[in-house]
């Protein structure tokens, strides 16, 4: 893969980042409402988690890749 610029390449993590949190939000409501299988307990275990990490993705992209501060 050829070196890209910076701005590119920072634009590119950040759509891989909101992609992969978007993906995690969605798979844990998914473990959370559609899977039945699973015990209670450990679905709302997995679900939970899998929300709060892509939560947790979420505000990191908005740290590092937010607006500037104001000066």
């Amino acid at each position: 893969m050829p070196d890209l610029d910076p701005a590119a390449r920072l634009a590119r993590q950040k759509r891989t980042a909101t992609i992969l949190a978007g993906v995690l939000i969605l798979g844990g409501l998914a473990v959370l409402f559609l899977v039945q299988r699973m015990p209670r307990p450990l679905r709302i275990l997995v679900g939970l988690g899998d929300l709060v990490a892509g939560c947790v993705l979420l505000l990191l992209i908005r740290q590092k890749f937010g607006p500037p501060a104001p000066p």
